[in-house]
Parts: structure tokens; C-alpha cells; sequence
């Protein structure tokens, strides 16, 4: 499995990595220069330009607003692709391993074990991985998290 940072092109800027309301969006910049802000859409658990969020992000005025690490970035990434996005094949059945799990800590009235975040944690690289290389396939954008 591969889990290494994002490498932009020499001189051009690290991606930065956003919960807006706890939605993923990313601020990266494109070939040929300037600003690009990408948001998670529910339904295909792709990224699309999304420059609406750029503003409540920059001044935090009108929105719950967390800029976070690369590596948690990619949990809530596979956290909402997880719940929202609906599908078929072997990231779908670990995502619904991952629930299964979290389900069953609820029913019983308890947190997860070390355990068990351990595994979501695991789990969630992996669909990322899973999910990201689809992505590629298809020719879509991705999370731009360098999976």
C-alpha cells in the first residue's frame, strides 16, 4: 500500500487540506499557476471545483472552518465517501466492514476499542487507495492527497 505526501511540481505550492461544516475540500494549484479549490461530491466521492468555499474558508466568517494534516484529511475523505457514496465491488464491502464495525460499537453502548480504530484507521487508507485509483482510471479528479 502506498501512503506517501502529495509532491508538488518544483515551485509550486502544497496542496492544503480543509474540513468545511466537516466536508473535504483542497486548495491546490494547477498546472500553469493560480488557485484551484476542490470539494468532494456526495454522490461519486470525486472532487470538482468548487471556488464557493474558497472565501468562507480564507476568512472563517460564516462557517465551521479546520485546516488539517494530509493524513486526517484522508480519513474524513473516506469517512464521507463511506456514508455518502453508494456502489459495488471490494471498496464498497470494506466500507461497510468499516460500518459494521462502528455499528456494533453503538448498539453496545461504547466508544471503539483501540482496536477497532486501528482497523477503521487501516481500512480507510486502503479504500483511499482503492478509490483514488479508480478515480485515475475513470480520469477524474481526486482528493490530491499524491495516493
Amino acid at each position: 500500500m502506498t501512503d506517501r505526501p502529495a509532491q508538488p511540481e518544483p515551485g509550486r505550492r502544497e496542496p492544503e487540506y480543509y474540513l468545511y461544516e466537516e466536508w473535504p475540500v483542497v486548495f491546490v494549484e494547477p498546472p500553469g499557476g493560480g488557485l484551484d479549490c476542490l470539494a468532494m461530491n456526495a454522490d461519486t466521492g470525486e472532487f470538482q471545483r468548487e471556488m464557493r468555499y474558497y472565501r468562507d474558508i480564507r476568512t472563517k466568517l460564516d462557517a465551521n472552518v479546520d485546516r488539517v494534516p494530509r493524513e486526517e484529511f484522508v480519513q474524513w475523505v473516506e469517512r464521507q465517501r463511506g456514508r455518502h457514496v453508494k456502489g459495488e465491488g471490494p471498496v464498497f464491502a470494506l466500507y461497510e466492514t468499516i460500518q459494521a464495525v462502528e455499528d456494533t460499537a453503538r448498539e453496545q453502548g461504547r466508544t471503539l476499542t483501540d482496536e477497532e480504530r486501528a482497523l477503521i484507521h487501516t481500512l480507510r487508507l486502503r479504500t483511499h487507495e482503492m478509490f483514488e485509483a479508480a478515480i485515475r482510471e475513470r480520469g477524474g479528479i481526486g482528493a490530491q492527497t499524491g495516493v
